[in-house]
């Protein structure tokens, strides 16, 4: 069974800029306005620093998988009993053939197991372990420890962070705590939209630089109109020039470069 997966797309961006090759010399600052280069040399941004509204900078990550912990001690065995636990992740959208292009989600993952007459929490663990792993749908891995602890682990860090529901008198804990992927190749394909570009890395890092930029507009006569710009950079890890390229334009975009940081300064969100 493939699971497949969907995080968020951040919305309304207008320009996309991925650079294979980044040097702290596609970057410059002068003047108060502020120039970023594309791969080819070309202009990709350029805005006066005063326009500047908010930024945001994301190191390459490939994230890391939830992990939560169910301690069933707790809850009161009732001879004969039913119980029931669920799992469900923001970010899983397909548990079937087809399921994404039918706009279909993941359904909430629920199993209902049955005690005996003489009831243990060892008993009701082993028997929600045994019954996610039969489970071909399931987008995530379990394993109970005698005792009661019984422990669920994300399959990818794409699921997002899991949400569970276990028995009355069940304690969960978060274990290993969510980090989202950031920047893999096919986040940066899913913003190009161009089928023609190759991208050449698999990690990037990822600046988002939101501005000010005035246009002419037919409502306004004879003025102009300010539209909010949001620009997403990519720069690829792989090459040597990108640590310097991510320094100096983090130092443009805080206001912390010298010697013109009078320039500059917008809020990091």
């Amino acid at each position: 069974m493939a699971i497949s997966y969907k995080l968020p797309r951040i919305e309304n961006i207008d320009r996309v800029s991925v650079l294979e090759t980044p040097l702290a010399t596609d970057t410059a600052l002068a003047s108060g306005v502020l120039t970023i280069l594309d791969e080819n040399g070309n202009v990709a941004i350029e805005v006066k620093a005063c326009d500047l509204l908010s930024f945001s900078y994301a190191a390459y990550s490939a994230g890391v998988p939830n992990e939560q912990e169910v301690d069933l001690s707790g809850v009161g065995m009732v001879a004969n009993n039913n119980y029931t636990l669920t799992v469900y992740a923001p970010y899983v959208t397909n548990f079937f053939a087809g399921g994404q292009e039918t706009g279909a989600i993941f359904q909430t993952r629920t199993y209902v197991v049955g005690v005996d007459a003489t009831p243990t929490v060892d008993e009701l663990g082993a028997l929600f372990e045994a019954r996610i792993a039969a489970d071909v749908n399931a987008f995530f891995t379990a394993s109970y420890a005698l005792g009661g602890i019984l422990t669920i682990t994300a399959l990818s860090a794409e699921a997002g962070q899991m949400q569970i529901t276990a028995p009355v008198g069940s304690v969960i804990s978060t274990t290993v705590a969510w980090v989202e992927p950031t920047g893999s190749s096919a986040e940066v394909l899913g913003y190009v939209n161009n089928a023609s570009l190759v991208v050449a890395g698999a990690q990037y890092d990822r600046f988002i630089i939101r501005y000010r930029k005035f246009i002419r507009h037919n409502a306004v006569t004879g003025n102009q109109v300010v539209r909010p710009i949001n620009s997403l950079v990519y720069l690829n890890i792989a090459d040597g020039g990108t640590a310097a390229a991510v320094t100096l334009l983090t130092d443009i975009l805080s206001g912390a470069y010298t010697p013109v940081a009078d320039y500059l300064g917008a809020p990091q969100v």
